[in-house]
């Protein structure tokens, strides 16, 4: 099929990783960056762009509504998280004669206001399916109730290209390995239960954005302020004996983009407890879990101990995650199956 992408395509980005797949599975693939050039994750938004994003009106940067009105003969349109998309322009895509299917993906809480726009408000009927890997999104009180037709729930995925094991020799431990790692953006309950296992005689290294005011907080916390991707991503994962995975409590989290990424990378996990994860991933035999941070000082102090043991979890996990169907061509294929699927609606 010929598809139209229109996500946030920067260095990094998972919306690349799953233009990759897409292509990977056939498919006549064109991207609509609504990344403005030389823009990254990194950049500071401005004034302007943050008062737009408090009243929930973002600017569309790139033309990415100009753009998609100029495809022609498309067959599947997979917008991720673009909420400056405008309801006239998917009016205008749905009358069209050779009209293409319309699906919605994101990894946030919709149902989070600052999370979507007023624009995207009045979407939610237009659109032929909605995709989330938050579940409770798809239940009848949450995206159906905002106009929704069809919504459905997938699990987190992964490239295997980026997301895969990585050798750790001296060198990579060098400048990648730590007892205890994790690769995330700052929040202070994250902070917090770090700062404990540091206070607690737990050497923890921290890679991401957001962390400088944490540098010097305390000697066994190792604060490198500054984000990995792809690859080195797997280099961190490989060098570090324990990974940890948190949950964001902002976006009611019960897996995240991490909870099947640093299995993938054949890392062990040591991860915040949820029901989904636990059915997703069994403790204790694809990866360990905590629930406070109590728990997590008494899980770090155990696994740092239990060298086999904690290699054979990593091994199960790593098989778990590809047993499982969790990588991006898997979750796209059934997506686009079930989007391209008639409900009646159309």
């Amino acid at each position: 099929m010929r598809i139209v992408v229109v996500g946030f395509a920067v260095k990094g980005s998972r919306t690349r990783q799953r233009i990759k797949a897409l292509s990977g599975l056939g498919h006549d693939v064109h991207l609509i960056d609504t990344a403005p050039t030389g823009r990254t994750y990194e950049t500071k938004p401005t004034l302007g762009r943050r008062i737009r994003h408090r009243v929930r009106r973002p600017v569309d940067e790139t033309g990415a509504n100009h753009a998609l009105l100029a495809a022609d003969d498309v067959d599947l349109i997979w917008i991720e998280n673009a909420s400056m998309i405008r309801p006239a322009t998917l009016q205008a895509l749905r009358v069209r004669k050779h009209r293409p299917r319309i699906v919605w993906y994101s990894e946030d809480d919709m149902m989070r206001p600052l999370n979507g726009s007023v624009w995207l408000d009045r979407n939610w009927p237009l659109f032929d399916l909605c995709v989330t890997t938050k579940s409770f999104n798809a239940v009848p009180q949450e995206l159906p109730s905002k106009g929704a037709r069809r919504v459905l729930f997938v699990n987190n995925s992964f490239d295997p290209e980026v997301h895969r094991p990585a050798p750790a020799d001296d060198e990579t431990r060098a400048r990648f390995g730590a007892d205890v790692s994790f690769v995330g953006t700052y929040e202070a309950p994250r902070a917090a239960s770090m700062l404990h296992l540091a206070q607690n005689g737990i050497e923890v290294r921290i890679w991401g954005n957001g962390w400088r005011a944490m540098k010097g907080a305390h000697p066994l916390l190792r604060v490198e302020d500054r984000p990995v991707y792809d690859y080195d991503n797997a280099r961190v994962t490989a060098s570090s004996r324990i990974n940890l995975g948190f949950l964001r409590k902002a976006n009611r989290d019960r897996q995240t983009t991490r909870s099947i990424e640093l299995p993938a990378c054949g890392a062990f996990m040591l991860h915040e407890y949820s029901d989904e994860m636990a059915t997703l991933l069994t403790p204790g035999v694809h990866a360990a879990y905590f629930r406070d941070d109590a728990e997590l000082l008494a899980a770090c102090r155990y696994w740092l101990s239990a060298d086999q043991e904690r290699c054979r979890v990593a091994q199960a996990g790593y098989a778990r995650v590809h047993a499982a169907g969790l990588r991006h061509h898997d979750m796209l294929d059934r997506a686009i199956a079930v989007a391209m699927t008639d409900d009646g609606n159309a």
